[in-house]
């Protein structure tokens, strides 16, 4: 988690934010942001560059863990599982976690998918 949290979450941020730089937008990003209603596929729904660079970056904590010899099978799949269940909550159109409890507990925003992600992106035009 501390792999994902660190260095994955901060390069993810700088590849997003470069994302919706428009070079980028135009030519990659807004197909993803192409959904008039975000639903759970939406949080997959990618051009290919933009999967081979999440597939790599979402790797490093996979990797690590293989590479110091501590993987193992449930830590692997509750790590997938981690990320594909985060992502599509975040992308269901649904508050699942209440607001307040990142108001509380401002570091839950890293290990949850923060419900005001798609407020802040839908009031810039792009709803993620």
């Amino acid at each position: 988690m501390l792999l994902h949290a660190g260095p994955v979450e901060f390069f993810y941020y700088w590849l997003h934010r470069a994302l919706q730089h428009h070079y980028l937008y135009s030519r990659y990003h807004s197909h993803h942001h192409s959904s008039i209603v975000t639903e759970p596929i939406t949080s997959v729904i990618h051009p290919f560059a933009e999967h081979i660079a999440y597939f790599i970056l979402f790797a490093i904590p996979i990797l690590m863990i293989v590479l110091s010899g501590t993987a193992s099978v449930f830590a692997l799949a509750a790590y997938i599982t981690y990320l594909d269940f985060m992502n599509n909550m975040g992308h269901c159109n649904f508050e699942l976690i209440p607001n307040w409890l990142f108001t509380f507990f401002p570091p839950l925003t890293y290990i949850i998918y923060n419900p005001s992600h798609g407020d802040t992106m839908m009031k810039l035009g792009r709803a993620d």
